[in-house]
């Protein structure tokens, strides 16, 4: 057993995942014996636009960016995805290339399934696929939700958006304010919210004059939530 095999109950992780409830122990245990546990370092890329659908992934540690790429170069971060959050889903439908890619923003341990090991579980417990569709229909809320706040709304709604969706994530309660206990860079906010890093520098330099949201250290404290939550209007003053 690995040293990241002792320090992750892969058994209790897999018959957790919202996909696989229902399946049986033994189920269970083909999936653990197919898995294998992987580290990247910050940067790394856990797959790229092009790559074979061929496993499926759950972030044991750290946190992944699935980010849609333009031939261009342009970069939208889709979401980011911590401890507990399963991705890759289209490897059980087929083996086509991967339309998004999905990038280390920490170190990061990663549990991969290949394809074949789930593919087998699924026909032996078919119960997998009402899991599957089930998350499908709600994560795909999520994106037609993000999708409205691009098509009709300007970027500093969709910031100020993105800075409560990571107050509810990652919001710690000091005596300052709500402080965002994750590093993130200008030019990561411009990526979430799609738009420039100049325009997004503009917009926080001003939360900053008007005490909305401050910059300390690394790390960003909302100081004035209403404020903040006003500021998802479809007004655009930039």
């Amino acid at each position: 057993m690995t040293e990241f095999e002792k320090q992750f109950d892969l058994d209790a992780a897999i018959a957790g995942a919202p996909w696989f409830k229902g399946l049986s122990s033994l189920e269970v245990s083909a999936l653990v014996d197919a898995a294998k546990i992987r580290s990247y370092k910050a940067d790394d890329y856990i797959y790229t636009l092009g790559d074979p659908s061929a496993e499926v992934y759950l972030v044991l540690a750290g946190r992944v960016r699935l980010t849609l790429t333009s031939s261009l170069g342009q970069e939208f971060a889709l979401t980011d995805m911590e401890d507990n959050y399963w991705f890759g889903e289209s490897a059980i439908v087929d083996d086509a290339a991967r339309i998004f890619e999905a990038q280390a923003q920490s170190d990061t341990v990663v549990l991969a399934i290949p394809r074949k090991a789930v593919i087998k579980v699924c026909e032996l417990n078919p119960v997998v696929y009402k899991n599957l569709f089930a998350q499908a229909i709600e994560r795909s809320r999520g994106v037609y939700t993000l999708l409205a706040g691009l098509a009709f709304y300007p970027l500093r709604a969709r910031l100020a958006g993105r800075m409560l969706v990571l107050i509810e994530e990652h919001g710690i309660e000091t005596d300052k304010g709500v402080l965002i206990d994750i590093k993130l860079s200008q030019n990561d906010f411009a990526r979430l919210s799609l738009g420039s890093r100049q325009r997004i520098n503009k917009i926080f330099r001003e939360w900053n004059e008007t005490q909305i949201v401050v910059q300390e250290s690394d790390h960003y404290c909302v100081r004035d939530i209403d404020a903040l939550t006003n500021e998802t209007t479809l007004q655009d003053i930039d």
